[in-house]
């Protein structure tokens, strides 16, 4: 058997009636998706429903997902609901299918959601009038989760947005594939239109990820709207001393 107490925070604490709770499971290897279940089929409660896909779990001062196996040592996580500045859902995938219809539908859990814009980035079968082969993206993995989250906050705050979603694409990717999916929730057209398309620009433009272009007439570093042929880099010798 093993015991997690799960600290409750804001309206959590209300619902429970309590600050905090213990789960018990009959495996000691577990997982977040493992104590989303639990709480699922146990609390019958339709306030926490319309919070359950936006619930936070950290440990250790890590914000944990839901693949993730909780560490042997963790006996204690904190459960947060969305804070006051909006629903943040940022995720770096490889091959991962997301089902878009579940995605929209979280958006607009508020009541007080009026518009939901959503942009879905697809690799282009040509590229200046050549057939693409591939896309490569680079990303930095020590970087890269911070500053996704550091973009949807601020777009939060500049338009009064209730929620973003960020997902990015890495590694290989062909033709038809997607490479992005960036999506808001906000009042109305009014703010939703603008934050999408400049958080976009942001993230094509800031994120710490790197596309290179394979294409008929060689291999380019995609550089903001540069690009250079991998082919005509003068490289050099370095050694350290």
């Amino acid at each position: 058997m093993r015991y997690i107490k799960l600290k409750l925070y804001s309206i959590l604490k209300e619902i429970f009636n309590n600050n905090e709770i213990t789960v018990e499971f009959k495996n000691d290897k577990i997982t977040v998706e493992d104590i989303l279940e639990y709480l699922n089929k146990n609390i019958k409660s339709p306030q926490f429903n319309q919070l359950f896909n936006s619930l936070r779990f950290i440990a250790n001062n890590k914000i944990l997902e839901k693949k993730d196996i909780i560490p042997k040592e963790v006996d204690v996580i904190h459960v947060l609901p969305p804070s006051s500045g909006g629903v943040i859902d940022v995720k770096v995938l490889t091959n991962e299918h997301v089902d878009l219809n579940d995605l929209i539908k979280n958006l607009y859990i508020d009541g007080n959601v009026g518009g939901v814009a959503i942009f879905i980035g697809v690799v282009r079968k040509v590229n200046k009038n050549e057939i693409v082969q591939k896309l490569q993206y680079e990303h930095s993995e020590e970087l890269i989760t911070n500053k996704l989250k550091e973009i949807a906050m601020k777009y939060i705050n500049k338009y009064n947005l209730f929620s973003v979603v960020i997902y990015h694409y890495v590694g290989e990717r062909k033709p038809g594939d997607l490479t992005m999916i960036v999506a808001v929730s906000g009042e109305s057209r009014k703010n939703v239109f603008p934050a999408l398309e400049e958080m976009v620009d942001d993230v094509k433009h800031n994120a710490p990820i790197w596309k290179q272009e394979y294409r008929e007439s060689g291999r380019y570093f995609i550089l903001g709207e540069d690009q250079v042929r991998a082919e005509d880099l003068k490289r050099i010798s370095f050694s350290n001393k």
